[in-house]
């Protein structure tokens, strides 16, 4: 049934259509909307929240009044500078008010309903040579337990980019989380061979992290990674496989 919120939905720019019977929201512009290869000064601020540089892929670093400000950004060894942005969350409160029956863009800023943070590649002249995606680590224990899974919904979506993947070795100190662990590396060109693609799954315990105190014998909440990471980037630029 259609909700009488629509046309509210649709006069805030936001897109509403029903997928498998489902209704379904999705942000005024996402990480997917970014055209790589065109002036970072062409990606709408209006249809954005939070803009800041990026810290590979973690938490907001400074604060930036626009992506034009992004030389602000200390550049990574590539030359280019990671400049991130949340969605609009403007649509969260458009989502709890239709009361939708699915799991919405967690956090306002999601990928296949996973929390993550979202950024750009800009290059010293401002063009936009890569995006990046990293799951989100300041959500709950059963989110980020479920981030290693986002490689999955990757892996479908680029599955004709010629991918290869490798399962990496369990290193010293690190344990799997029960029973599973988790190290996946993938690589990948566009059949156009303009872009190169990098993405890879983590779900283990690092040196150190025990799954029960040693002192109380209690269970250490939080102690693991399970992290899922993307990057894309236009040729000559090669995509940082290991952050």
């Amino acid at each position: 049934m259609r909700s009488k919120f629509l046309p509210v939905v649709l006069g805030l720019g936001l897109s509403f259509h029903a997928a498998n019977g489902q209704e379904k929201i999705e942000p005024a512009y996402s990480i997917w909307d970014v055209v790589l290869g065109e002036p970072v000064s062409q990606v709408p601020e209006a249809g954005v929240g939070e803009i800041a540089c990026g810290t590979a892929g973690g938490p907001p670093g400074e604060p930036l009044a626009s992506f034009e400000d992004f030389a602000t950004c200390p550049p990574e060894p590539s030359g280019l500078h990671e400049v991130m942005f949340s969605y609009d969350d403007e649509q969260d409160y458009i989502a709890m008010a239709l009361d939708v029956q699915f799991k919405f863009l967690q956090g306002g800023t999601s990928v296949f309903a996973h929390p993550v943070i979202v950024s750009l590649l800009v290059d010293p002249a401002g063009v936009v040579q890569g995006r990046r995606i990293v799951t989100d680590d300041r959500v709950s224990d059963l989110d980020r337990r479920n981030a290693v899974t986002l490689i999955r919904n990757f892996k479908a979506r680029f599955g004709e980019w010629s991918l290869t993947c490798t399962d990496i070795p369990m290193k010293e100190g690190e344990q799997p989380v029960g029973n599973q662990f988790t190290h996946e590396q993938c690589t990948g060109t566009s059949p156009d061979d303009r872009t190169r693609i990098a993405m890879k799954a983590t779900y283990l315990r690092k040196k150190g992290q025990r799954a029960l105190s040693q002192e109380t014998q209690a269970v250490n909440t939080g102690y693991f990674e399970s992290q899922t990471r993307y990057e894309e980037v236009l040729l000559p630029y090669a995509p940082v496989t290991e952050p």
